[in-house]
Parts: structure tokens; sequence; C-alpha cells
């Protein structure tokens, strides 16, 4: 394969648009190819602010502007409390927010009759599937209604896509499809193996260009530096924080940090300055008491009890609690803790110069390999390099404040985690920003990171999409050779197998049956 391409074009989204009819690219009214999204997305899309804080209107017609989701409730009682936002003929509203993925929940959930819902100044809905533009409180009062599928800035599958990764959704038990066309087609070499991975590459390549296009579309009205400090922070979360960490990010933004962090700092001094911070906010460091911990740990959080209290409290005066966080079913090595003190010593090497710019420029300086060496895995090695190299003296000892320290030190993001970060994070940003920019140069060599990029260990969507087309994990691995492949998996699996509209509406048949090539590719 040569080492650059001017061909990475979307090819599979034009095969879309040719068999858009067949494929039933139409939307179910209340959910997305026929399923449900679940309140949990909703939640973290509002708490996201995956839409313009600006210019929106409420179900009855008011104009209103967000200044703050709220606070994340681990609590009983109503999902976001201290919410602050502009509502036409009322002005300034500080409340609690409800959320649901339908308006009808709001009363099949009982809260018309519940008075700790009472002070809900906003019901948040993905769908309104109700006539009425407001709901009613316990004791009368009329709740104004934001309805957000009319307000998305995104791609609504890709962005739950992006807060819901499949491996987390277990619907290819109930949803997928038995491939009638697929495996026996391949098993019979009706369908050969350089055609599927050619299929496979091609949708992947959409995958991947489906969410530069959503970069893209908030380099509008985001900062870049913002957006990857937000999203990086959520990757590091994993499943079980990915959520804490959206909130962390959200309290302590990127533009405050640096307001606070002296810019001639030490590396040293900023990673504890921000640590604290970090810590702080998360609810961590408040509950540490190591006044019967080793003297190390005592050490340490004393100085960074002194770093916060220098550092001063953050605007929103608003912190989480160790209740927000998940521990169990977390391995140790990824707690929250250990990512807090990661994404504390990933920004005070880069908290000034930008961590996007620093991305940027590890791309472009990295030489083209003499010998047998190759360009992709050196650029490979460059952008990883960034997490893999994190190192802490007390956190790459420990897995909590006191905890007993291990004998060898452990990496803070270890390169299963890093390479999500890559794929998920790194590469869609970058490739939009080099197209936005015109950066050819860089552009065509996230092309070559991704179309090179080995293949990650399996999930939920890539076992069963493995079962359903080659019958086994070994007769897949002679196709599935690489991740844009598997990401091929995922988006024939979300556009055709989790739906049950049969597989003469699969574009593996569809393509394969017109007659379609993929040479090239």
């Amino acid at each position: 394969m040569p080492e650059k391409r001017n061909d990475f074009c979307d090819v599979y989204g034009q095969l879309r648009e040719q068999f858009a009819a067949e494929l039933g690219e139409k939307q179910s009214t209340y959910g997305l190819a026929g399923r449900s999204v679940r309140e949990e997305i909703v939640r973290c899309v509002w708490f996201g602010s995956h839409f313009p804080s600006e210019g929106l209107t409420t179900d009855d017609g008011r104009r209103m502007e967000v200044l703050s989701p709220g606070w994340w409730n681990v609590e009983g009682g109503p999902d976001f409390i201290r919410a602050e936002f502009v509502l036409e003929g009322t002005g300034r509203v500080v409340g609690d927010v409800e959320v649901h993925t339908l308006a009808s929940s709001w009363h099949a959930h009982g809260h018309d009759r519940q008075p700790e819902y009472n002070d809900v100044a906003l019901h948040v809905v993905m769908w309104n599937d109700r006539d009425e533009p407001c709901v009613l409180a316990q004791d009368g009062k009329q709740i104004p209604q934001l309805t957000l599928s009319n307000v998305i800035e995104e791609d609504l599958e890709e962005l739950v896509e992006v807060i819901g990764p499949e491996d987390e959704t277990p619907l290819y038990a109930r949803a997928a499809v038995e491939g009638r066309y697929c495996g026996p087609a391949y098993a019979s070499g009706e369908i050969g193996p350089e055609w599927l991975g050619g299929l496979l590459d091609a949708a992947g390549d959409h995958r991947l260009f489906t969410r530069a296009a959503t970069c893209a579309g908030l380099f509008e009205n985001h900062p870049r530096e913002q957006l990857l400090y937000e999203r990086v922070a959520e990757a590091l979360g994993y499943k079980n924080n990915r959520m804490p960490f959206m909130q962390l990010a959200g309290l302590l933004p990127a533009h405050l940090l640096r307001e606070r962090v002296p810019a001639d700092a030490t590396f040293e001094e900023k990673s504890l300055i921000l640590e604290a911070a970090l810590f702080s906010v998360a609810g961590f460091l408040a509950a540490v008491e190591p006044e019967d911990a080793d003297p190390e740990t005592v050490a340490h959080v004393g100085e960074l009890r002194r770093r916060w209290r220098d550092f001063g409290a953050p605007p929103t005066q608003v912190n989480l609690g160790p209740e927000h966080w998940h521990f169990a079913g977390t391995r140790p090595a990824n707690y929250p803790t250990r990512r807090i003190a990661a994404l504390a010593r990933l920004y005070a090497g880069h908290l000034h110069g930008g961590l996007f710019s620093h991305l940027l420029r590890r791309v472009a300086g990295v030489s083209r390999p003499t010998g047998r060496g190759r360009l992709d895995t050196a650029l490979r090695g460059a952008l990883l390099d960034t997490f893999l190299q994190l190192d802490h003296p007390y956190w790459s000892h420990r897995y909590g404040f006191g905890a007993k320290k291990f004998g060898n030190p452990r990496a803070l993001v270890g390169r299963q985690r890093a390479t999500s970060i890559l794929v998920d994070v790194l590469l869609p940003m970058l490739l939009a920003h080099a197209r936005a920019e015109g950066d050819t140069e860089t552009a065509e060599r996230m092309q070559l990171v991704w179309q090179r990029m080995p293949p990650r260990p399996g999930n939920a969507v890539t076992r069963r999409m493995n079962q359903v087309i080659f019958g086994s994990r070994e007769e897949a691995r002679k196709v599935v050779g690489s991740t844009r492949r598997q990401q091929g998996l995922h988006q024939i699996y979300r556009d055709c197998c989790r739906t049950s509209r049969g597989c003469e509406r699969c574009i593996v048949y569809l393509a394969h049956t017109s007659g379609r090539t993929f040479d090239g590719q």
C-alpha cells in the first residue's frame, strides 16, 4: 500500500445515497433507526450542550438562552440542579431541570404528583410526543419545555454513538438479524474477501468522515483547544465515569485553568495546581483523611490543599462528590483518581501552549523513516506517546489516596485507552482541522494512520458481526485486520443489522448484486 493517497473520498456515503430508498434512511418518529434513545444519553446531550446556547425556542414559543446546564444530580429528584437560563418574558431563571426521552414520561413517572419536582424550572426532552407545550407541576405551575431534537447541531445518530458507544449497548443481542445473505454468500465464495474488505474500508472511512464532519461543525462555535480538552477528559472517564468527567471539564474549563495557572510556573508546579483544582472540584480532596495515612500521602494531600487555597474557588462554586464517581466494575488501574491525575499531568505540559497545537506539531515533525521504517508507525507513535509517557511521582504507584503502593510503576494511561483516544478523538479532530485549513499534508498523514491502524480488541458489535458474516472469529481475522475495517463493521451494523428491515435491504446485498466494485479502495 502506498504511503500517500489522494482518493480518500466517501465511497460508502455515495452508496448510502444511491440506495437510500432501500436502506430506509428516514428515522422513526421517536427513535433512531427503529430504536429508542436511553434517557441517560439525553442527559448527556443536555449537559454537554450539544446545541446552540442562544437562539433557542421553548415549545410554547418563547426565546431562551442557556447559561449553565446545571449540576448533575446523583441523588433523588430532578436530574440537574442549579441550572441557569434566560427565558423570554421571565428573565434570568435559576432552578432544576428534569430530562426525559419523551415528553409523556413526565406524567408516566408521576412527576406531576410529586412535590419534590415543584422547583423544576425546565423540562428537557428529546422528542415531544404530546400536543402540549408545557407540563404541570404538582402545585399547578406550568413548566416550560425544550425539545432537543429541534435544536441539536450535530448528526443525532453519530452523537448518540459518541456518547453511548456500542460496547456499552447490548442491542445487538435483540435487534441484529441473521446474515441470511452475507454469511452464505461469503461461505460459498460468491462474495470474496477482497470485495468485502473493500466495502469495509469504505464503511470505516465513512464513519471517520462523519465524526470529522461533526467536529468541523463544532469548530464554528467552539475553540479547538477547549473541545479537545473536553473530549479527552470524557475519553479518560471511559464508560463508567464518562459523565462525571464531562461535568468536571465543564466546571473547570481550559480557559479558567489558563487564567489561574501561571504560565511561567515549572511543569511540576503546574501539575500540582491542576491536580489540586481537579481533585477538589471532583470532590475527592475534601473527602481524604490523611492523618492516619503514610507520610508520602500526608505530604501530597497537604500540598494539594495548599495549592487549592491559592487557586481560589471557580466561579460556579459547585463541586462534585465521591458519590458521583464509579469504582465498582472498574479495573483499579483505570480508577478515576488515576485518570484525573493523568489529565493534570497532560495539561501541565500543554495548558498554555495548547494540546491541539502540540499534536499538530508532532504530526508535522515526524520525518519519513529510512530503511524499513514505516511512516504510519512513526506518526501513530508520536500521537500515542503524548499519553503513554505520562507519569506521576505519586499516582504511578497507587490506585487511590493512601492506597498501598505497588512495586513497579504503572502507566497512568495504558495503550488500549490511548489508542481509543487516538481513534475516537484525535483522528476526527485533526482531520477536520486539516481539511478546514487546506492542510493536505496533515490530512494525508491522518489518512495513512487510519488506513494502517492495527485492529483493536473486539466488542459486542464486532463479535456479533464476525459471527453473522464470517461464522467464526478465526475466519474474520483473514479480512478484518485493521481498526478501519472494524469500524466498517460498526457502520454496517448501524445502517442495517440492528434493524428489522431484512437482508434484502442490506448494503452488502445491494452493493454486491448491483455489481459495485471497490478498486483501489
